[in-house]
């Protein structure tokens, strides 16, 4: 029988090494002079070492220790020696086949029913032992029964402590996949919050700073032909600057602890939404672009709305970006039955070269747009320009 030294810790050989020493000590306290007279005097002595040494193993090998610790006891019986100094070592093995005793994964029902089986061959040869010519009176076939009985009560008490032990381990491993999955949803959203935040931040600092770029750009060409337009051209500038100031202000407070009291107090300005898009297209106008809007005046959830903005708001920055000098854009924003629609178009040279599906703004556009279930298109017009077209579904009555 092989023994893993490494499973035993300091603490458990310790109680091991006391488990052993008991029952060689119980075994040991018996009556030598009532066993067969053709034993030589002081043979117990090493038979209990032996069934001590033996337990150490009750870990490890529950099965080969019931066994081994078994005979020993059906021995002593059959020659006469007291039944609770010979079965103690019985008990103690029947307990740790019932507590210890392993098996395969997916293998506990075969494990228990090898474990029954080897208490019940155990306990029935103790009941035979106990009714031998050579054993000591035990009051009839009731009391040999009841050394029987005893030992499988130690194998289903061990077994009911393992499944107790067995089943706190599951309710604490439980918890802990629980804890780790939350864990694991508070960042995830922690993450959702920076991604929504960095697009926010996208949006606004691109739009603006394309904006002033136009605007320096037409203020420079503007500084030897018409000097008078430069004012202008500075006052718009000072103004995309501020609301850029503002809007960013805006988002990045819901990073301050003290945001909640800053949104109670109404310090903070709400986010844009449709009624926002007439000041930015006039924005635009003053820096150079020419831009229709066509919007039906309607009611939307704010977050619709702020969506809606944020993608006209992209579109004409890219306009501004891509388009070239003395382009046109056209904003149209319909609802249609349940869904509203929002077309942003040019008639500019549009982007050099194909259109990447990865770039920011894009991915930010549809990424707003697939939020509410959504679909965003995006691509060269036929007959020239770059058009952004966006449906989003509208939750309630289709009135306006």
């Amino acid at each position: 029988m092989m023994v893993d030294m490494r499973a035993w810790r300091p603490g458990r050989l310790a109680v091991d090494v006391t488990v052993g020493v008991a029952a060689a000590l119980v075994t040991v306290n018996g009556h030598w002079d009532k066993v067969a007279p053709w034993l030589p005097h002081g043979v117990i002595v090493p038979l209990a070492v032996g069934q001590g040494i033996v337990l150490l193993a009750r870990r490890r090998a529950p099965m080969a220790v019931l066994a081994a610790v078994t005979l020993l006891a059906v021995f002593l019986l059959a020659i006469g020696y007291p039944s609770g100094s010979a079965s103690v070592g019985t008990w103690c093995a029947a307990y740790a086949l019932g507590f210890y005793g392993r098996g395969g994964e997916g293998a506990e029902l075969a494990r228990t029913l090898r474990g029954a089986a080897a208490v019940l061959i155990a306990a029935f040869a103790f009941s035979v032992a106990a009714s031998a010519p050579g054993a000591r009176d035990q009051s009839g076939a009731w009391a040999s029964f009841s050394l029987g009985a005893l030992v499988a009560a130690c194998w289903v008490l061990g077994y009911a402590l393992r499944t107790r032990r067995d089943y706190v381990a599951e309710l604490r491993d439980r918890a802990a996949r629980l804890e780790a999955a939350e864990g694991e949803r508070a960042a995830r959203a922690v993450m959702d919050e920076r991604l929504r935040i960095a697009r926010e931040l996208h949006d606004v600092i691109g739009h603006s700073i394309s904006l002033i770029t136009i605007q320096s750009e037409a203020a420079a060409r503007s500084a030897r032909s018409n000097p008078d337009a430069v004012p202008a051209f500075l006052t718009a500038i000072s103004a995309a600057s501020r609301q850029a100031l503002a809007e960013m202000r805006g988002v990045l407070a819901v990073l301050r602890p003290d945001a909640t009291v800053l949104l109670t107090t109404g310090q903070l300005s709400p986010q844009p939404g449709l009624e926002q898009v007439g000041e930015l297209v006039a924005s635009l106008r003053a820096g150079g672009l020419e831009t229709r809007i066509e919007a039906e005046p309607m009611h939307l959830p704010p977050g619709i709305a702020l969506a809606v903005y944020r993608i006209v708001q992209e579109s004409l920055t890219n306009v501004l970006k891509h388009a070239g000098a003395g382009a046109k854009a056209g904003v149209t924003i319909i609802r249609s039955g349940a869904t509203i629609r929002v077309s942003v178009h040019d008639d500019g040279a549009g982007p050099s070269g194909r259109t990447p599906g990865s770039a920011h703004g894009i991915v930010g556009m549809r990424e707003r747009v697939a939020a509410y279930g959504g679909t965003l298109r995006t691509g060269a017009r036929p007959g020239g320009g770059f058009e952004v077209e966006a449906s989003i579904p509208v939750p309630g009555p289709e009135a306006p």
